[in-house]
């Protein structure tokens, strides 16, 4: 037999027995289908993770005391160190942002604004410009800080000068400050909580935390190095010259360990749900037997009329794949919608059918300080090619062992015993 007359021997088959054929296609169906909706849904939330849990450029070192805060001694004695492009104090001060007003609490963040695409990756300004000089009294306005001005046009903020209240808000001292720009949301930053905060140039910042609270040290140290194959190189310098005393932390690294939780969740997930298909691999196996038992007489007559025993092997090896290949195609494009569908519902559940931030219009007109206030996480499932390809191969693999025991089952009998067969 040519292998076409298998395959269409093969289909007929299957449409002889209708019933079966789709109930055993319905249990492969939704073994694909939840292992498809599960991955690509974990896989989803993974990004959006990874997305909202932004550090640093791979360059970034965080060194933090153990017990003694760092000094600009500190600061001196790590810039010289090879291979340190630069290094900055982690600078934040709490307090309250006034303005025409307004009061809105906010936490203002200082850094080097030269090294902002480093420190903050991706971050931009909706409106107005970074600040050239250090030491100006400039700020840049977090997007959820800019939501709650109340102003029909957010631009009309850039050049105001407000009041900073330090200290226990209000009551504390207060320093100037200049709006220079409006930050495009971002989300949470290992350093800061960008929409919430207020960012400042570095100098500027470090003035106003060495005058409001007298001090000279820095609670945590934050290092570029010039070149990311030179970070194990750093990091030695650093544990060597601080010991126990302090200890770094590289982005790499936790960009690393970030990926490999995500990718065992997808994993263990991914794992609980192709139990499904191993279970209907088991019914394939089973409605395989019964229909050996069936055709008995029929594979008789074949293997008299000269059929080779592979030719009877692939024709019941073929119905299984066939089934499974028509439940992999409608089960990744099915599983796939129903994640979405999943995440809608779950987003919808989260946010308690609020809005999203900036809603009702372009993102220079804004309401009163409710809106845009909404909160919710959404997650859009993602189906990567090489995850499609996994659960498609894993499926006909699984279908393959489970038609293969009865298709040789089949070929073995012998063409006299089975045409007596009753």
């Amino acid at each position: 037999m040519r292998l076409l007359d298998i395959m269409k021997f093969s289909l007929k088959a299957l449409r002889s027995r209708r019933r079966r054929t789709y109930l055993t296609f319905l249990g492969i169906f939704l073994g694909v289908l939840t292992l498809t909706a599960v991955t690509s849904y974990a896989a989803g939330y993974g990004t959006v993770i990874q997305k909202i849990i932004k550090g640093g450029s791979l360059r970034v070192i965080y060194l933090i005391p153990r017990e003694v805060s760092f000094t600009d001694s500190d600061l001196s004695k790590i810039s010289v160190m090879n291979n340190v492009e630069t290094v900055m104090p982690m600078i934040r001060i709490f307090g309250e942002l006034n303005v025409m007003g307004q009061n809105i609490r906010a936490s203002m963040v200082g850094f080097d604004v030269n090294y902002v695409e480093e420190i903050f990756p991706d971050l931009r300004l909706e409106f107005g410009d970074w600040p050239v000089n250090q030491a100006e009294q400039a700020i840049i306005l977090g997007s959820k800080i800019a939501d709650q001005i109340q102003l029909s046009d957010v631009r009309d903020t850039i050049g105001l000068n407000v009041r900073i209240s330090l200290g226990a808000f209000s009551q504390g001292s207060s320093v100037r400050g200049t709006i220079y720009g409006i930050a495009a949301p971002y989300g949470t930053s290992l350093m800061a909580d960008v929409d919430s905060s207020i960012l400042a140039p570095l100098d500027y910042a470090m003035r106003i935390y060495q005058g409001f609270y007298n001090r000279r040290d820095y609670p945590t140290l934050l290092i570029i190095v010039d070149d990311v194959s030179n970070i194990d190189h750093v990091l030695n310098e650093l544990r060597d010259e601080y010991g126990d005393s302090a200890y770094p932390i590289a982005m790499r690294d936790l960009q690393r360990a970030l990926d490999s939780i995500v990718n065992i969740s997808v994993l263990a997930l991914g794992s609980i749900a192709a139990m499904t298909i191993v279970v209907a691999s088991v019914g394939i196996m089973n409605a395989m037997y019964t229909t050996v038992t069936e055709r008995t007489r029929i594979i008789g007559v074949m293997r008299a009329m000269g059929v080779f025993q592979r030719e009877i092997m692939l024709s019941f090896i073929f119905e299984g794949l066939i089934m499974s290949t028509i439940a992999i195609v409608s089960g990744i494009a099915v599983g796939y919608l129903g994640a979405m569908v999943l995440s809608e519902l779950i987003s919808t559940l989260m946010s308690g059918g609020s809005f999203p931030m900036g809603a009702g219009g372009m993102r220079g007109t804004r309401g009163t300080a409710a809106q845009g206030q909404g909160i919710g996480l959404s997650v859009t499932p993602v189906l990567p090619l090489e995850y499609a390809l996994t659960i498609a191969g894993v499926t006909l693999l699984i279908t393959l062992l489970g038609a293969l025991p009865p298709a040789r089952q089949a070929a073995k009998l012998e063409p006299a015993k089975a045409l007596r067969f009753e």
